[in-house]
């Protein structure tokens, strides 16, 4: 789902990880499916794909 984000939009704030249709994979967001650390990653990375978007 982030990738077909990502290839419709261009880029994607890590907000919406914790919005539908993301929640609806589990009722606790990506902590639900991903360990904090890779969380950590995984908005440091939608984060990095931004700043080089706008750059």
């Amino acid at each position: 789902m982030i990738v077909n984000h990502l290839t419709e939009h261009g880029v994607m704030d890590a907000a919406l990880l914790y919005e539908s249709p993301f929640t609806d994979i589990t009722p606790q967001d990506p902590d639900g499916l991903f360990t904090p650390s890779w969380v950590d990653e995984l908005v440091s990375l939608l984060e990095e794909v931004y700043a080089r978007a706008i750059a």
